[in-house]
């Protein structure tokens, strides 16, 4: 059984740094191999796990909707972007990492967009973890990114503006041709009651639940201000230990395997 995690918020909430410490921590629990999902347009995933990026899928897109550029439609059309996503994957040591790019442009993308997530599906089946960083408004997870989510993260900071990102993007997942397993919220970067009456006031009305949230830490804040990836992070930093616990938790509600 493969567990797939999806990430969104406000941008600035942190939630690039905790997808890339999802990562890092399933890699060390034995959940192997892990796919990364870049699908935030401002892509920084590769950096946060100090990898270097391939070719965004938004690309492979944009030719695949060219007449000039894409072969005919049918088989082939859908082998060569077949072919073209496993040349845009990025491998690392437990992972493998594949970044979404920029938004459409004006062409129609209908037909390529069903190709890419078809593609990805059966590419996902692969691993046994799939991890997503989304842009807040969650184009890239109901168009082009896949079919079906385990968890839906939403992250915030305990402010106003991050907390109305959130709520959009719960309000959203209902609207979203996709299955969503379930929906979370996640306060990101606080302090001791840090805003909880902020937080819990403005949520209380979701009826989502809230998962333990994750402290500033920072030895985190120090690694994104000097381009550090999240490996080079010490073990027992206070929100690495927040999110290892976090994904054990959702691994075990989802009765997740060891797998090698």
């Amino acid at each position: 059984m493969s567990l797939s995690v999806a990430v969104a918020g406000k941008g600035g909430t942190g939630k690039t740094t905790l997808a890339a410490l999802m990562v890092r921590t399933l890699r060390e629990l034995g959940v192997r191999p892990i796919l990364a999902v870049d699908a935030d347009p401002n892509s920084n995933l590769a950096e946060a796990l100090g990898v270097e990026a391939g070719r965004p899928l938004a690309e492979i897109r944009e030719q695949g909707s060219s007449a000039e550029g894409s072969p005919a439609s049918g088989v082939g059309r859908a082998r060569a972007i077949e072919d073209e996503i496993q040349r845009a994957i990025t491998e690392a040591e437990g992972f493998d990492l594949i970044a979404m790019g920029r938004p459409e442009g004006p062409r129609c993308y209908c037909y390529v967009n069903n190709l890419l997530r078809t593609s990805l599906d059966s590419l996902a089946k692969n691993y046994a973890a799939v991890v997503l960083d989304n842009e807040a408004g969650l184009e890239h997870l109901s168009r082009r990114t896949t079919n079906d989510v385990d968890f839906l993260l939403a992250v915030m900071n305990p402010t106003m503006p991050a907390i109305r990102a959130a709520r959009r993007v719960v309000t959203l997942c209902g609207q979203l041709p996709i299955n969503i397993g379930q929906q979370a919220l996640l306060v990101n970067r606080t302090s001791a009651g840090d805003a909880e009456e902020l937080v819990a006031r403005e949520l209380a009305d979701l009826g989502v639940r809230r998962l333990p949230d994750v402290p500033q830490d920072e030895a985190v804040e120090r690694a994104g201000a000097m381009g550090e990836h999240v490996f080079a992070l010490p073990e027992q930093t206070p929100a690495l230990v927040a999110v290892r616990s976090l994904m054990e938790e959702l691994r075990a509600g989802q009765g997740l395997g060891i797998r090698d």
